[in-house]
């Protein structure tokens, strides 16, 4: 190649470059880290609004790949968010949309067997000042093998413009189970003793389709639907005979709901 072409070459890819960037540019989501089975990023609908940004983890996943909700139970690991590098952040929140019963290798798990969006509650240090979301993700995508994933997400969040994401958060927003209290919680369950473990019975509105409890360690609490249906709680680990603080999500025809727990 003459020395003119290679000069002529070299100036049109320079010009090129800020053209390519724009491209790829995405306003609305970082840029995706590929690991062996899934792709995780995050994702932003414009804000704030009422001094919150709304935002999300999305971990795509290969065909036949599971991750794990935030207590997997018998096996697995739950995924693990630190935004401790970011920019004018007072807090992110991650939520969980209710989780699945799922069979791994003959252990039963709570976990996404598809690709799925942790919204995030995000409020600023300072309103006003640009908002950087710096995320170290740890996580398990699992197929034939159950294989650890890193990320490192970096996302100036929009405070303007249309997101082509609104409606994913949206919808994953409406997976994440409505928290309620004590009060309600006893006018919406029924917790009897059965044997060296209990019932659980959900007497609200729209029928239990599954249930997951999570126990402080070391204990492990097993939920299964029962003959009678309702859900045979079943201490898989753990002191017997301690009163245990525990809490439920149940997943519902009517959304999930997430409510304390006294287990005696």
């Amino acid at each position: 190649m003459n020395k003119r072409r290679f000069v002529a070459l070299a100036a049109c890819a320079l010009l090129a470059l800020p053209l390519l960037g724009a491209a790829r540019a995405e306003p609305f989501a970082s840029e995706p880290a590929r690991a062996t089975r899934s792709t995780a990023r995050l994702i932003a609908a414009p804000g704030p609004n009422g001094g919150l940004y709304r935002a999300g983890v999305e971990i795509a996943l290969d065909p036949k790949t599971i991750t794990y909700w935030r207590q997997p139970g018998d096996s697995g690991a739950p995924p693990v968010f630190d935004f401790s590098g970011s920019e004018n952040l007072a807090s992110a929140e991650p939520l969980f949309p209710v989780p699945k019963h799922l069979d791994e290798a003959g252990l039963v798990v709570a976990g996404y067997d598809e690709s799925v969006v942790f919204p995030l509650r995000v409020t600023p240090k300072v309103v006003g000042e640009p908002v950087v979301l710096k995320l170290a993700l740890d996580y398990a995508a699992c197929g034939d093998m159950c294989l650890p994933a890193k990320a490192k997400l970096s996302l100036t969040l929009p405070t303007s413009g249309a997101s082509p994401y609104a409606e994913r958060l949206a919808a994953a927003e409406a997976l994440a189970p409505k928290r309620i209290g004590d009060a309600e919680a006893r006018a919406l369950v029924s917790l009897t003793r059965a044997g060296d473990g209990w019932t659980l019975r959900y007497t609200g509105k729209g029928k239990a389709e599954d249930v997951f409890i999570e126990a402080p360690e070391p204990y492990i609490i097993d939920a299964a639907r029962d003959d009678s249906g309702g859900f045979s709680l079943k201490l898989a680990a753990g002191e017997r005979g301690r009163v245990i603080g525990a809490r439920a999500t149940i997943r519902t025809g009517e959304g999930g709901l997430e409510l304390p727990l006294r287990l005696e």
